[in-house]
This record gives structure tokens, C-alpha cells and sequence, in this order.
């Protein structure tokens, strides 16, 4: 995959902001399953979003480190940031740049390109949407506990993905993924972060840890 059709497949992926503090553990809590289910029905809505993602491991064809910037459905769908990345033409070592992301056109600094249909805005958000539809697959969720995630109380579920729905979204991934939802505690529900555990290729590596974190959702 060129570094051109990687920008768009980076908005799915994960988190530079935090939670803080240990688990509220003490219940009772609303059933995970209802809790997620609410949130991909209010993250169907959004078109516009701050998003802020990390990676931590190798994963084949994905040389992600970290991404910040803004996405939008509005305008022609356009998308903003800088990225850190992989890059084995350096020796091994990384490349920090910024993008522009306007429909299928993306502008960066060490170039320009075309954006297939599989990485374009629209792919990850809106309600049809790879965000919405991995929210949508979620299995065997159980609601964790309660936790500050950017300056407000949510609510930690942890579940599982099953490998066609995270293979549909992230096409590198090929097994099942254990996964941390969390979503506001404060009605509507919203998506507001997620931690994803991807298994290594084969044994001799290790998980790769997801972390995407959403904010200034705008509907």
C-alpha cells in the first residue's frame, strides 16, 4: 500500500489522550451490550471529529506510530493532521509529516496522490461507517467500571470483534480482537474512546496495541 492510501486507513486507528486514575469498579452498571449498542446508534450521527491515535508493536502494512488532526463528513469530506510513521527507507527509523485529506485527493509534505474508495472519510465515519460497523460487531461486552477519559466520566466495556468484522474495517487484521469501549456516562451515549489488542502474525511477536481516541464530536 502506498504511504498516500495509508492516511485515511490512520483515522481508524488509536490514542495520544488518556484516561486517569484507577477503575470505579463499584456497580450496578449498565449492561455493555446496551451501552455500545447506544453509542454506534449517536456515533452514526457525527460527521465531524478530533481524533488522536497511537500504535504500539509491528503490524505488516501498517507502519502507523502516532496521528492527530481533524475529520469531516461536510465539504466534499476533508480530513487534517500530522502523522508519524514507519518509513524503512530511513534506516529503520520513522517520518513525521502533515496532510490534507480533501475527498479522494490527499497532500502531503513529501507529496500528493489519489485515495482509493477504501480510505476515504466516509469509509471510517457516518453510519455506514468502519467505526460504526466495528461498534456494531462487538461481542461478549461487559461493562468494566467507570473512569475519567478527557476531563469527563465514562464508562469501560470491554469485548471482543470478530475477524470479519475487524477485517472489513482494518484489512490487515485476519483474527478476532479483544477490544475496550469506552462510552460516555452522561446521556446520549457516545463514543468516546477505544483500545483494540491485535494478535501477532505468528508467535514470534508480540500483540499490537490500538488506542483511537475521539473528541469535539460535532453531529
Amino acid at each position: 500500500m502506498s504511504r498516500f492510501a495509508l492516511l485515511l486507513v490512520l483515522l481508524l486507528t488509536a490514542l495520544t489522550a488518556g484516561c486517569t486514575g484507577l477503575p470505579d469498579t463499584r456497580g450496578p452498571f449498565p449492561p455493555g451490550a446496551e451501552l455500545v449498542s447506544d453509542a454506534a446508534k449517536s456515533f452514526a450521527s457525527v460527521r465531524g471529529v478530533h481524533f488522536a491515535a497511537g500504535v504500539n508493536g509491528v503490524l505488516p502494512g501498517f507502519p502507523l506510530r502516532q496521528i492527530e488532526g481533524d475529520a469531516t463528513l461536510d465539504d466534499g469530506e476533508s480530513a487534517t493532521g500530522t502523522a508519524d510513521v514507519q518509513d524503512d527507507n530511513a534506516g529503520g527509523g520513522h517520518v513525521k509529516f502533515d496532510f490534507t485529506v480533501k475527498g479522494q485527493h490527499v497532500l502531503t509534505d513529501l507529496g500528493a496522490g489519489p485515495l482509493p474508495d477504501a480510505y476515504t472519510v466516509s469509509w471510517f465515519l457516518g453510519a455506514h461507517g468502519g467505526l460504526k460497523r466495528l461498534l456494531d460487531g462487538v461481542t461478549d461486552a461487559k461493562t468494566e467500571g467507570r473512569e475519567n477519559v478527557d476531563g469527563a466520566s465514562a464508562l469501560r466495556v470491554g469485548a471482543r470483534v470478530p475477524a470479519a468484522v475487524a477485517h472489513s474495517v482494518l484489512a490487515q487484521v485476519d483474527a478476532d480482537v479483544n477490544v475496550k469501549v469506552w462510552v460516555s456516562d452522561s446521556l446520549p451515549r457516545r463514543f468516546v474512546r477505544l483500545w483494540a489488542q491485535i494478535p501477532p502474525p505468528d508467535n514470534h511477536l508480540s500483540p499490537v496495541m490500538i488506542e483511537l481516541s475521539l473528541t469535539k464530536q460535532q453531529a
